[in-house]
């Protein structure tokens, strides 16, 4: 028998599993978008004889894209992924076959699992942001995937209580996976970002799209308080996307607010910029502020655990599940709380780099992304393996 090859019956996966990741290209929906790139990047830090060889499945300029960002160019040393990543093509003659698909958004394979993928339930949570068509939809697309015997993968303990709640007759098996963001801190951010968005010196980093649930509300009804009361002028920097598909007034609204206020001086509203860009504001930023209503596993949350910079973060389950270090909790819907939070804060904290935070972030990142990789991989060969049992009987 060939090595690697599989018995009749064989239940166990000996050869390197081949993962076919279907890429998210959906400048709306940015945390899609990383997901995916911190599970290629988790999976690269593993071991030779842990990692899987994967191919990227999407537009060749958008997977040419993602492989340039996560450095799927070079060698096994050189290069990010090493020799673990190619682009999709139709199999050789001889070649084996993709094992496993994901998320599962849409792509299939012949003979390969299909591994799905539900980000959250936000829909149930804030129904009123979403018309009725829209929860049908997602209710009867989570609730074909509630009905097979498969694995499916949940963001977070939050979100697969979620499921367990919303969809009691499952027969799904669930599995939690936890992505990290692996962030390279080991050349200075470039200080041309600033000068490009001339922005100052000293700042306060808000990195959420501009959707209703992301609360940008809530800072800055804040940095308004402050603003009446004498505090702190507090210069906010925000990134994402302007669009909310679900409701395009909403930004519309933020900027009167900023104009009403007095506020709109110290914003820098940037929309979406390269992430090497984002990443050089991240590092540079006195602290993050992350008012989010509702998330599955936040981006933003993972990026700062990897550079290691402060954070006031809205007090909803899933962020106190993630609990980053350097991390203060408010009341998403208490602007004045936040403000309180802010002026208290604000004098002692300094612009970034701070260097050696960013080393200490690396050090205690190390772990949890091979923990990450490990356990992606134990979901994906669990998946694999149930295929071969099933077709075996």
């Amino acid at each position: 028998m060939a090595p690697g090859a599989r018995s009749q019956g064989e239940a166990i996966v000996t050869a390197r599993p081949i993962i076919a990741l279907e890429l998210i290209d959906d400048t709306a929906w940015m945390g899609g978008v990383l997901y995916l790139r911190n599970l290629a990047i988790c999976l690269s830090r593993l071991s030779d004889a842990e990692r899987p060889e994967l191919r990227l499945l999407g537009p060749a300029s958008v997977v040419d894209r993602v492989t340039a960002e996560i450095g799927g160019g070079g060698s096994a040393k050189g290069g990010l992924l090493g020799g673990i990543l190619s682009r999709f093509a139709p199999r050789a003659r001889g070649e084996r076959p993709i094992d496993l698909v994901y998320p599962g958004f849409g792509a299939t394979l012949p003979g390969a699992v299909t591994l799905r993928w539900i980000p959250d339930f936000q829909h149930r949570h804030l129904p009123h942001l979403f018309g009725a068509a829209e929860i049908a939809a997602r209710d009867d697309a989570i609730g074909a995937i509630a009905a097979r015997p498969d694995l499916v993968v949940l963001s977070s303990e939050t979100a697969a209580q979620d499921f367990l709640q919303f969809f009691p007759g499952h027969r799904a098996r669930l599995r939690v996976w936890r992505f990290r963001s692996l962030i390279d801190t080991t050349a200075p951010p470039n200080l041309e970002t600033l000068r490009k968005y001339g922005l100052p010196e000293k700042f306060l980093y808000l990195p959420n799209q501009f959707w209703v649930h992301k609360n940008h509300v809530t800072v800055f009804r804040a940095l308004a308080r402050l603003r009446a009361e004498g505090g702190p002028v507090i210069p906010l920097v925000c990134t994402g996307a302007t669009s909310d598909r679900r409701n395009e007034a909403h930004f519309g609204m933020l900027e009167t607010l900023a104009r009403d206020s007095g506020i709109a001086p110290q914003l820098h509203l940037l929309g979406l910029i390269d992430r090497g860009e984002q990443l050089d504001v991240f590092r540079r930023a006195a602290a993050i502020v992350q008012p989010s209503l509702f998330e599955g596993w936040s981006t933003v949350v993972e990026d700062v655990r990897s550079i290691g910079r402060p954070i006031f973060l809205s007090d909803i389950l899933v962020h106190r599940e993630q609990a980053p270090p350097r991390c203060t909790y408010f009341d998403p819907s208490n602007g004045n709380a936040l403000a309180r939070l802010l002026g208290e804060a604000w004098d002692g904290l300094a612009a970034g780099p701070d260097y050696s935070a960013e080393r200490q972030a690396a050090e205690a990142l190390y772990g949890l992304v091979l923990d990450a990789g490990r356990t992606f991989m134990s979901i994906a060969r669990e998946a694999i393996d149930t295929k071969y049992k099933r077709n075996s009987l």
